[in-house]
C-alpha cells in the first residue's frame, strides 16, 4: 500500500505526485497528461471509477505533477488507485502508470487495520526486501519502439502490498511452529510472538522473505519471454533471480530453526493410560500398560503428602476399610 489519507483531507503538492524525466535524467513536461481515480473492491479487486475520467493534474514545476483533489467526507474507507496516462510528444504512444493509496476514517476513532506488532514487522520486512522506498520517478526511455517492454516497470508503489506481507507473516508463523519443538500453543498469533518471545520475530521476517520471493518468482514465470529479430535479441527472465533470493532467505530461516531446537524449553510428559500426565511422577516415567484403579489413585495421592511409605501404608489400610 502507498500513501494513506483521511476522509475530507485536501491533497496537495507532495501527496499523489509524479515526476517525469527524459532519457538524460532531466525533468521534462509531458505533451499530454491526465489521471483517473478508482476504488478497489476488497473482495473482487475490481475497480470502480470515482468522479470524471481524464482529470488534469496541477503542474507546479517542470516535470512535476500532482492530483489536486479533496477526499470526500463520505468516501468509502479502503484501497484506491490513481491511473496516470501521458505522452512525451504529440507523436509518442500513450503510456501509463499506477499508484495505490488508502482512505481511512477519523484517526481518533478508526480501528487500525494492523496491530502495532504487524506494523513494526511490515516496516522491517520492507527494509529487508528493499521495498521501503519505491521509485516514483517515471523515465521516458527511447526508442519508442521498445515501449511495449516498458510496461514491466510502469507501476508505482510497493512490489508487495501490506495485505500480502501480513498474510505471509502468518504463513511463516505456521511454518515456525511446526518445527520441533512444536510451539503452536505458546505462539498462536503473530502478536503473541512479539509479546512473549520478541527474538522469534527474526524467524517471522526471514520466513516472510522466503515466501515473498517465491510469490514474485511465480508471477514472473508467466511474464518471461525471449525474442530475437534482425540479430537483436531480447530476453526478460527474473524468476530465477527471485528464487536465488528465496534460497538465501531459506538458509537463514533454517539456521533459526536449529537455534530454536537448542534454546526452546520443553518437557516430555509422563503419560498415564487413564489419568493423564504426571500421576506417577514420584515413581519415574510410566513404562507399562497397566491400569491405575480409582482406589490406588486415591491412596497414592493421600500418601504422597506424608513423604514416606509409612504414610502411604497407613492411609491404604484406612481407605481399604472404608471402601470394602
Amino acid at each position: 500500500m502507498g500513501d494513506t489519507f483521511e476522509q475530507g483531507q485536501v491533497l496537495g503538492q507532495g501527496d499523489l505526485s509524479i515526476f517525469i524525466v527524459n532519457a538524460m535524467g532531466n525533468p521534462t513536461n509531458a505533451y499530454e497528461i491526465t489521471y483517473s481515480v478508482y476504488y478497489v473492491d476488497p473482495q473482487t479487486a475490481s475497480e470502480t471509477l470515482i468522479g470524471p475520467m481524464g482529470r488534469i493534474p496541477a503542474n507546479p514545476a517542470v516535470g512535476e505533477y500532482y492530483a489536486a483533489l479533496q477526499i470526500p467526507n463520505n468516501a468509502e474507507i479502503g484501497c484506491y488507485r490513481i491511473r496516470w496516462l501521458f505522452r512525451e510528444t504529440s507523436a509518442s504512444a500513450e503510456e501509463g502508470a499506477v499508484m495505490e493509496f488508502a482512505v481511512i476514517g477519523d484517526v481518533a476513532t478508526a480501528t487500525p487495520l494492523y496491530s502495532t506488532c504487524e506494523m513494526r514487522l511490515l516496516k522491517k520486512v520492507r527494509i529487508m526486501l528493499g521495498d521501503n522506498d519505491p521509485d516514483r520517478v517515471y523515465h521516458f526511455r527511447p526508442p519508442e519502439g521498445e515501449g511495449e517492454v516498458g510496461c514491466f516497470n510502469q507501476v508505482f508503489g510497493y512490489i508487495w502490498t501490506d495485505e500480502e506481507l501480513t498474510e505471509l507473516f502468518e504463513v511463516a508463523l505456521w511454518k515456525w511452529n511446526v518445527f520441533p519443538p512444536n510451539t503452536d500453543c505458546q505462539y498462536p498469533t503473530v502478536d503473541s510472538i512479539c509479546q512473549k518471545k520478541p527474538g522469534y520475530q527474526a524467524a517471522l521476517l526471514w520466513g516472510t522473505l522466503v515466501h515473498a520471493a517465491q510469490m514474485i518468482a511465480y508471477r514472473w514465470v508467466a511474464d518471461e519471454f525471449g525474442y530475437s529479430i534482425g540479430g537483436i535479441s531480447l530476453d526478460i527472465e527474473k524468476s530465477s533471480k527471485y528464487m536465488d533470493l528465496k534460497r538465501n532467505a531459506e538458509e537463514q530461516f533454517t539456521k533459526l530453526t536449529e537455534a530454536k531446537l537448542m534454546t526452546e524449553k520443553y518437557l516430555r510428559g509422563l503419560s498415564q493410560p487413564r489419568f493423564g500426565r504426571g500421576v506417577r511422577s514420584s515413581f519415574g516415567p510410566h513404562t507399562g500398560r497397566g491400569v491405575l484403579s480409582p482406589r490406588s489413585f486415591i491412596v497414592f495421592c493421600m500418601g504422597v503428602g506424608y513423604g514416606s511409605w509409612h504414610g502411604v501404608l497407613a492411609h491404604a489400610i484406612d481407605m481399604s476399610t472404608l471402601l470394602t
